[in-house]
């Protein structure tokens, strides 16, 4: 592009702006990475405005986003002007981002620049383009000089010179008429009238202007004295515009006070426009310059006086110019209130459209005559409504909450609320401007809105509400329970799905299921698609035999408090083998209808389905279970796995109870996380015994012995806080109990019999009397359990190498794990000693004589506490009236230095009391009396440990005694209708010291 030299002032502004002058042809050096990869750019050109007026600075910015720091680039721009693509003086930087252009527009009228970016390596140019409006200059009034009287004594050539005052001379033309003019530099100019032979009048007219035109005229009288004079006032016929008028025989002489324009009428007799500037005296505002003409341009309101030299008011509106927004407005009326209520020289109801002038355009503005001549601002109107906060406005944020009441008392605790904001409470406060939880975080960056009071947040007020240290505004799973390990997003095992499993099928129970696909009233449902590796599900089929007998009645039961006990990760399936099977599923389906209200109908649509299809027909992995199991109820765990219904007789009432069924989906549930526990990263496993047969009874088969239990961790076993206990005991076939076509039973065992787990002395292996865990099993079904014995982790040394037995009567596959973990807890058991055991519970349970009851002790040197940690349960059924060992919640009381605690067994008391622990590791649906609660245990269940902190009680500087008894409503029990049998309290009860860790 061709450049021209600019004025310093533009110089200086460019380099102030732009730093220092760049080439538009400058090229930026780049190196080349030694591997191509594909380049990418953008490239947009932008103005802080679009508005401008001739003269002014424009400054372009460009900004260039390239995906290869070293990428070859320059620009290329078009300066569209409103006349054309001419040469227009550009400067051109660059720098890092991009590129700026800056220009000093020369004309009015619509601009664009296009802009161009080249890049190296990409094939067509980037295009970006800006437009932008410039306006005409304001190039002011223009205002002729000239001399309004020329008098000659004779004929002769004449010229009429005067001058021009303008903002830009060199655009005026002067003219008579006849002859026009360009004025010079300095405004002068010079109009030859050739030979004057007769007086006359002429009117010299200037106008100027390169973009706005304005114009001045004067009125040039040239006497010539030698003329005729019929009046003989002295001024020849010819330039007298009253030759018979006053003069010489009047005795009137014409002089400027009583011929003021010389025009040979008597001002005050005949002359009816003494300046002659066209505006009758009577009208005439002003004695102007006599010379000048009035006309629409110089005399706006046509008052006889010049706009520009004597007019203060030129529209004669009563507002002078100074102070009047339309100087050259409507003409004819007066500013008053009810015309011009800001009287700014505007009229109301035709010109002003700010009648108020607070620069609110009236259209929008809520007090268009109110307080007048102030500047809405954010300061002074922050809505922008008009209305002066200070005095007119109600509510100056306009959210809809005024600032005060009728008595003053402040409504809107949040005055200045953001604009527009569409969620503005009672308090007139919206979600910028208020912290609902308290978090320190306003409502608007709060992406956890309802965090609990005193949590520490994160910048988007986020807490670590379950404690697993993931926020949760990044935690995927937002209840991690304490003691697991969450990954990145806040999980941990037990929380995430299980994939599915395309091979390894089987048919038999605990087998993994294969995908199966059923047709049902709503659609077919298909297992694999369906699959999320979070749900369980149970399927409930009827079946009726040839004489009529089937399960219909327990199938179509009232379903729905079965329903609501389902866990709502359950998916519940009915089906029929009955030839009426359709009507048989959707009998069903009215069935749920009816017992559900319609949240409930809602919630449990797309997880109950009525399987439209005789069940001997189906196929898949369904079909191979029905096939081999020839069962009508089956269940289906989150591990995919095959899954047998137990029993749902009811001990309570004796009669069967479909509420059961859904007892088997949450017994699912529980298994989950006690089977992926040693999964957790933070958990480290030790096999005691994996999948070995015991054979049970009451001789030889009682015990197994695992010999050669090498605790081997990874870390030193004193940096392990946490010690777990994983046990599956599964049944012959993995078979609940059943009856054989012989007579005899297959599958599980009988009874619910005690189980240990013995650890053997590290010293002498033959002594295994100490308890390491202890369960009671179930009532014909298989179970798995994790129990927490962290107290005995002083049991186990680095490195050890262990035998265990495992001890009791009932037969099945063993499985048992120690895990160990590490979670902070801050101590650690370091030792202990057997203080207490059991006893019989027949009267003579504290008896001294028979049973240690006491023990004394001294504080070792150095612990952190010190603990009681008691492992009881109560056995003896039908051994006296109460049958209390196992049935009454007898009580185990602690004593010393003053100070007691005792443990107790609510669950006694309540028939469904170990029903209602299914969601805590009891075995479902067993096939005995296993609802009932008993002292200290359920059937089916682990038997957890009882741990109370003594370290306040106990005295270090002296022995201390430490006492025990077992009561009954706090005494001692005495039997009723004994029949001497045994009823003991298996009792292992310990004190255990700890360190801090």
């Amino acid at each position: 592009m061709e450049r021209k030299g600019v004025s310093a002032v533009f110089l200086t502004l460019i380099m102030l702006l732009s730093g220092c002058l760049g080439s538009e042809d400058s090229v930026k050096e780049t190196v080349e990475d030694e591997e191509k990869t594909e380049i990418f750019a953008n490239y947009s050109m932008s103005l802080s405005e679009n508005i401008f007026s001739v003269g002014d600075i424009v400054v372009v910015e460009g900004i260039v986003e390239i995906n290869q720091n070293n990428a070859e680039y320059f620009f290329e721009y078009d300066i569209i002007t409103p006349s054309g693509i001419r040469p227009v003086d550009v400067t051109l930087s660059e720098f890092d981002s991009g590129m700026r252009l800056i220009l000093m527009p020369d004309e009015p009228g619509e601009w664009k620049i296009v802009g161009r970016l080249i890049v190296s390596g990409i094939n067509d140019s980037l295009k970006s383009d800006v437009d932008f409006e410039v306006l005409p200059p304001n190039e002011g009034e223009t205002i002729l000089s000239v001399d309004s009287i020329i008098e000659m004594e004779s004929s002769a050539p004449l010229s009429i010179s005067g001058k021009v005052i303008h903002s830009n001379p060199t655009s005026c033309t002067v003219s008579d008429g006849s002859n026009s003019q360009s004025a010079n530099n300095a405004g002068e100019f010079n109009l030859g009238q050739g030979v004057v032979e007769e007086s006359y009048n002429i009117t010299i007219t200037a106008v100027c202007g390169i973009w706005t035109e304005s114009q001045d005229s004067r009125t040039v009288r040239i006497i010539l004295s030698a003329g005729n004079d019929m009046d003989g006032d002295g001024i020849p016929d010819d330039s007298d515009a009253c030759p018979n008028g006053y003069g010489e025989d009047d005795g009137w002489n014409p002089n400027p006070t009583t011929d003021r324009d010389g025009d040979g009428c008597h001002d005050f007799e005949e002359d009816i426009d003494d300046d002659n500037d066209m505006i009758p005296d009577i009208d005439d505002q002003c004695a102007s310059e006599i010379g000048w003409v009035s006309t629409e341009m110089n005399d706006y309101d046509r008052d006889g006086c010049a706009d520009s030299t004597e007019d203060s008011d030129d529209d004669n509106d009563d507002i002078y110019d100074e102070y009047d927004s339309c100087p050259t407005g409507q003409i004819g009326w007066e500013s008053k209130p009810y015309t011009d209520w800001d009287g700014d020289g505007c009229n109301d109801f035709s010109e002003d459209q700010d009648d108020d002038n607070d620069q609110v355009n009236d259209t929008v503005d809520d007090c268009w005559r109110g307080l007048s001549n102030w500047v809405s601002n954010d300061e002074f109107d922050y809505d922008g409504d008009g209305c002066n906060d200070l005095s007119e406005d109600d509510d100056d944020d306009n959210d809809g909450v005024n600032d005060v009441n009728l008595t003053g008392v402040t409504l809107d605790e949040c005055p200045r609320t953001p604009l527009d904001a569409q969620d503005v409470d009672e308090r007139g406060c919206d979600a910028t401007e208020r912290d609902t939880d308290n978090d320190g975080v306003m409502d608007s960056d709060d992406s956890c809105p309802g965090t609990p009071l005193g949590n520490v947040v994160n910048s988007v007020g986020c807490a670590d509400l379950d404690g697993d240290g993931v926020f949760s505004n990044v935690d995927d799973c937002a209840n991690t329970q304490a003691k697991w390990t969450p990954d990145a997003l806040g999980c941990a095992v037990y929380q995430l799905p299980v994939a599915w499993k395309e091979s390894g099928h089987g048919n038999a129970r605990m087998d993994t299921v294969a995908h199966f696909s059923v047709p049902t009233l709503d659609g077919t449902w298909s297992f694999r698609n369906e699959w999320n590796g979070e749900d369980v599900y149970i399927f409930l089929f009827k079946y009726t035999d040839s004489s009529g007998n089937g399960n219909n009645a327990d199938w179509s039961k009232n379903p729905g408090s079965m329903i609501r006990q389902l866990p709502d990760n359950a998916h519940l399936f009915y089906g029929s083998f009955d030839n009426s099977y359709n009507n048989d599923v959707k009998a069903r389906k009215t069935a749920v209808q009816n017992a559900l209200n319609a949240d409930e109908e809602l919630k449990w649509k797309d997880r109950i389905h009525y399987i439209d299809q005789d069940m001997s027909t189906a196929s898949g992995g369904l079909g191979d279970l029905i096939s081999n199991w020839n069962s009508l109820y089956y269940g289906i765990d989150r591990f995919q796995r095959a899954r047998e219904i137990g029993s749902i007789y009811a001990w309570t009432s004796q009669t069967n109870d479909i509420i059961h069924w859904a007892y088997e989906a949450r017994m699912y549930n529980y298994e989950f996380p006690t089977e992926v526990r040693e999964t957790d990263p933070n958990v480290h496993s030790v096999t005691v015994v994996d999948e070995l047969w015991h054979s049970g009874g009451w001789s030889g088969g009682y015990t197994s012995t695992y010999e050669n239990v090498s605790i081997n961790l990874p870390n030193n076993i004193t940096s392990y806080d946490t010690l777990e206990v994983f046990h599956e005991h599964a049944c012959e076939e993995r078979r609940n109990r059943y009856a054989k076509s012989d007579g005899s039973y297959g599958g599980c065992h009988e009874w619910d019999y005690l189980a240990y787990m013995k650890i053997c002395d590290r010293d002498n292996t033959s002594k295994c009397g100490t308890e390491f865990m202890r369960w009671i099993t179930t009532y014909g079904r298989e179970g798995r359990w994790l129990t927490d014995i962290t107290p005995y982790l002083f049991m186990l040394e680095e490195n050890d190498v262990r035998t265990f037995k495992y001890q009791g009567a009932n037969k099945g596959t063993m499985t048992v794990k120690l895990l160990f973990s590490d979670w902070g807890i801050g101590e650690r058991s370091t030792s202990g000693e057997q203080v207490f055991t059991g006893g019989q519970f027949r009267g003579e349970y504290n008896n001294e004589s028979q049973y240690k009851r006491q023990h004394n002790f001294s504080t070792l040197a150095d612990y952190h506490s010190v603990k009681i940690v008691a492992t009881i349960t109560g056995h003896g059924f039908n051994q006296d009236q109460a049958n209390c060992a196992e049935f009454c919640d007898h009580e185990h009381h602690y004593y010393l230095n003053g100070n007691t605690a005792y443990e107790w067994h609510p669950i006694v008391s309540d028939s469904q009391g170990c029903e209602k622990e299914v969601d805590r590791g009891v075995v479902a649906n067993q096939y005995g009396s296993w609802p009932y609660g008993r002292a200290g245990w359920c059937a089916g269940q682990d038997v957890k440990q009882w741990t109370y902190d003594i370290t306040d009680w106990v005295d270090n500087s002296t022995t201390n005694n430490l006492r025990y008894k077992g009561l009954f409503n706090g005494q001692e029990y005495v039997p009723q209708d004994t029949n001497g049998g045994g009823r003991e309290i298996r009792a292992n009860i310990w004190l255990v010291w700890y360190d801090q860790n």
